[in-house]
């Protein structure tokens, strides 16, 4: 009778809003979620919010924090920015409430969830949160709401939730409140009128992962999976992903991909192996990630980025714009709109950096295709 074959499979995950099998370098949010949860109302860690740029894993987070709240009990709400958060926060609390009292009510073709027939407007929303909320705390847990893209959300949308999150904290409920998006956008939609409450959200931007925690979260994730990688090969490998969360699920899947068609004779990652995998991640990147980030912007953020890459690092905004042959006041715009888009960062007063990594080496490959595309 032959053996059977153990099945190798990849423990990397690159597709968007997936969780990866270990959060690298993200300890410090889950430990104040967590001690959020275990220190009681008022607990800093009760009102978050994470910011940081596109593939920096915030998406991954939310749900990983989701997932500490289930297991103490607590009933948890997820949400997406894509329409108006408030309905999706009722439709997703009555939808999977016990509660006969909860219900769904059809008005007009848009789904509003009450305590009553009667409840409408705002009142609603805390209404559904209060009740819930209530009930959680009786049972000794409690309620998580957490929005994602929270810079597209409508803003007094996002107002009449802080109202009713303020409120609950008030009134001593088991209630938390997380919420992620790209840092200006965030910013901005909380520094508007009547959200003050929001700006003491405790703050978690999302930097770079040390390239020490990828080189180790890497070789023990690989070798858990049944590879192994060390030496050069790991070297190369962390090395390539830039810290970014998004490069190390996409840089270690291919790596990963392509040593495990050999793991029946060879088990190791070889410098081959990396070599190709980063390859492979690096072009997916660029249309995955690179293009969509460039694919809504206007011709000139298009030329500003293209003549800002060819310089290195921290780039002075009048170096940019004599580039351009142009007044650096004439661009002030165009550096906002970049900013708040995520796609560079002012490091300093009068200097701007690429904020994705890649998109310099890409911007300098490609910038006569790109400019093709206008």
């Amino acid at each position: 009778m032959g053996t059977l074959k153990r099945t190798i499979i990849n423990p990397f995950k690159p597709t968007a809003g997936a969780e990866p099998p270990v959060l690298i370098g993200r300890e410090r949010v889950i430990d104040d979620f967590r001690d959020g949860i275990e220190e009681g109302v008022g607990a800093p860690g009760r009102l978050m919010r994470i910011t940081g740029p596109r593939g920096s894993g915030k998406t991954a987070l939310l749900t990983e924090l989701g997932d500490i709240a289930k297991s103490y009990g607590w009933r948890v709400v997820d949400v997406t920015a894509a329409g108006s958060i408030v309905d999706a926060i009722q439709h997703e609390l009555a939808r999977t409430s016990d509660n006969t009292e909860l219900h769904l009510e059809a008005s007009l073709g848009v789904v509003k969830a009450g305590v009553s027939k009667s409840s409408t407007g705002p009142e609603t929303l805390r209404g559904v949160l209060t009740r819930v909320a209530s009930q959680e705390t009786q049972h000794g847990a409690g309620l998580l709401v957490t929005v994602d893209e929270i810079q597209d959300a409508d803003a007094d949308d996002v107002r009449l939730v802080a109202a009713a999150v303020q409120h609950l904290i008030r009134e001593r409920k088991n209630i938390a409140f997380v919420f992620a998006g790209l840092t200006m956008g965030v910013m901005d939609l909380i520094n508007g009128r009547a959200l003050t409450f929001l700006q003491r959200a405790k703050a978690e931007e999302l930097a770079s992962i040390p390239l020490s925690d990828v080189s180790d979260s890497m070789a023990s994730t690989v070798e858990g999976a049944g590879l192994h990688l060390d030496g050069k090969a790991l070297e190369m490998t962390a090395c390539a992903t830039r810290g970014y969360a998004y490069l190390v699920q996409l840089v270690g899947y291919r790596v990963f991909a392509n040593a495990r068609r050999h793991a029946d004779r060879d088990a190791s990652i070889s410098l081959e192996d990396a070599q190709k995998g980063i390859e492979d991640a690096y072009g997916e990147f660029e249309g995955s990630v690179l293009d969509v980030a460039l694919a809504d912007l206007p011709l000139r953020a298009i030329e500003y980025l293209i003549a800002m890459a060819k310089h290195e690092g921290n780039v002075p905004t009048k170096e940019i714009a004599a580039g351009l042959s142009l007044p650096p006041a004439s661009l002030t715009a165009t550096r906002r709109q970049l900013i708040k888009a995520q796609v560079i960062d002012a490091p300093s007063r009068g200097m701007v950096r690429f904020s994705i990594p890649l998109l310099r080496e890409y911007l300098l490959k490609s910038s006569n295709e790109i400019l093709s595309r206008y």
